[in-house]
């Protein structure tokens, strides 16, 4: 298990766990969090207050945003003991893959993707 805090305006960004599915239940505040489906990528949201609970399956992406003024808590579970963590963002741009195939697999210009790698801390 894991306490989960978010600031005013916090997010969890885009993310997978490769290893395990990961149980959120709210405790204090208002959390906006969804996943997509591998299955024709459908995306699945809800707006979590106080008592509710979401799951997020193993392996798909997903993500949690503070939707309430005020510090948001809830707490998470995961179904194995190494579940693994994989941010989309770091992935692609904070690294030292060429900016030119990042373009390629992306769809992003040039200089969308040199932003992302500096904000990030990649480079090449």
């Amino acid at each position: 298990m894991a306490r989960l805090d978010l600031a005013p305006d916090g997010v969890v960004p885009i993310h997978i766990h490769p290893g395990a599915s990961e149980v959120l239940i709210v405790i204090q505040g208002s959390i906006f969090a969804g996943f997509i489906s591998s299955s024709a990528n459908k995306v699945y949201v809800k707006s979590l207050n106080k008592g509710d609970i979401m799951i997020f399956p193993q392996g798909l992406l997903h993500f949690q945003i503070n939707a309430g003024k005020g510090p948001e808590l809830a707490f998470v579970s995961f179904s194995s003991p190494v579940p693994g963590l994989q941010i989309v963002d770091f992935a692609l741009f904070a690294n030292d893959l060429p900016s030119e195939i990042i373009e390629k697999v992306t769809f992003l210009d040039d200089a969308q993707v040199k932003k992302l790698k500096g904000v990030l801390g990649g480079t090449n």
